[in-house]
């Protein structure tokens, strides 16, 4: 056991489902990404925009170094999904239009 008395393996590998503590920074990134994720459902095609926009920014500037998986993408895996259906109901209605 650690010093606060966490048994966590230092070392661990990243496939290991072990909960980590997340930074003020990080807490802030992922706050910030669930929000635009959120702004994504919304219905107003303005907000979806910006929302997107904002979302596409954090990971470009996220994966200038690639020497792990970026944050912003780390974050995003849950709400892929929705992102996906999201992005096929747009696909579809341009395709009608």
């Amino acid at each position: 056991a650690d010093q606060d008395g966490s048994t966590k393996k230092k070392g661990a590998k990243a496939d290991e489902k072990v909960p980590e503590e997340l930074s003020e920074e990080d807490q802030e990134l992922k706050s910030n990404l669930e929000m635009f994720i959120e702004r994504v459902k919304e219905d107003d095609l303005g907000l979806q925009k910006t929302a997107l926009e904002a979302l596409r920014k954090e990971i470009v500037t996220s994966t200038s170094s690639m020497t792990s998986v970026p944050k912003p993408l780390k974050f995003l895996r849950p709400h892929y999904p929705a992102l996906k259906d999201k992005f096929e109901i747009w696909n579809n209605s341009k395709k009608r239009q």
